[in-house]
């Protein structure tokens, strides 16, 4: 049975309900609870390679692996020109390296570009979502591979109504050597044109080992003012922090911490303005 919404997501394995979930114990947050009040809350999406120690050691060896493969270039080129034989598996052997080498290269830059986290807030007074959206959410997909990596400092801030937004769960299988599947879940949002089941686009929320879904049915009862069994601790903080902090444009910080439906329409005239 496919997905109710449709384009279906890639990967796609349910969708989830969206409403208040009632359990005799709290609501866990899944320790990815940046901040919350009575106005909104704000999650954390980082994923583990966007810890610190983990960050540091990918950017180390992606750094040897990209100068490996500069190296090879330059001895398939020097082979190539002394050789008249075979050109043809040499030039197939350069494409591959060079395809290596944008991979590596587009993981290397957007590693070391993205900020400490790319959160997500969600304000249940205005109705209204924002996200704080880095491309390193989404590598592995076609986009890194005709993508510039010279982009990796770009980020991404959009505004969704919740209304518009519902839950489904992806997940992918990876065959070990020895025997087995090691699968991975990845927890996406897909916003539908209002008042329809058409997709416009999507966004990851969370990525798990498991299959859970916490922070969405955390979410869920925050936005519709069910507080009584959330789990309101905060994530821990890291003794070791990313120099490249979250920085909200000042606009939406102000938007997304409105108290009110009016306030924020006064916010957004107010930016309206400032822009003509």
């Amino acid at each position: 049975m496919p997905s109710k919404y449709q384009p279906q997501v890639s990967a796609w394995r349910e969708d989830l309900h969206k409403g208040i979930y009632t359990t005799k114990l709290h609501l866990s947050n899944n320790k990815k609870l940046r901040y919350a009040n009575d106005d909104y809350c704000e999650f954390s999406r980082r994923l583990p390679v966007m810890q610190y120690f983990l960050r540091c050691i990918t950017v180390i060896f992606s750094l040897i692996f990209v100068v490996s493969i500069i190296l090879g270039i330059l001895f398939i080129i020097y082979i190539i020109t002394k050789l008249n034989e075979g050109r043809s598996i040499f030039i197939l052997c350069t494409f591959l390296i060079i395809l290596s080498f944008q991979l590596f290269l587009q993981m290397f830059l957007n590693i070391c570009f993205a900020p400490e986290d790319c959160p997500i807030r969600l304000n249940r007074k205005t109705g209204k979502v924002y996200i704080y959206d880095h491309f390193l959410l989404y590598f592995g997909s076609l986009r890194t591979f005709i993508r510039s990596p010279f982009r990796a400092k770009e980020i991404t801030v959009k505004e969704f109504n919740w209304a518009d937004i519902q839950g489904c769960m992806t997940s992918v299988s990876v065959p070990l050597a020895s025997g087995g599947m090691v699968r991975s879940y990845r927890l996406e949002c897909v916003v539908c044109e209002p008042n329809t089941t058409k997709v416009i686009d999507h966004f990851l929320l969370a990525a798990y080992s498991s299959l859970n879904y916490y922070e969405w049915m955390w979410i869920n009862s925050y936005m519709a003012f069910s507080d009584n069994n959330l789990d309101r601790e905060l994530m821990p903080e890291d003794e070791f922090t990313w120099p490249i902090k979250v920085n909200w444009p000042e606009e939406i910080d102000k938007k997304s911490k409105a108290s009110s439906l009016e306030e924020y329409q006064q916010i957004d005239a107010e930016y309206k303005k400032i822009k003509e």
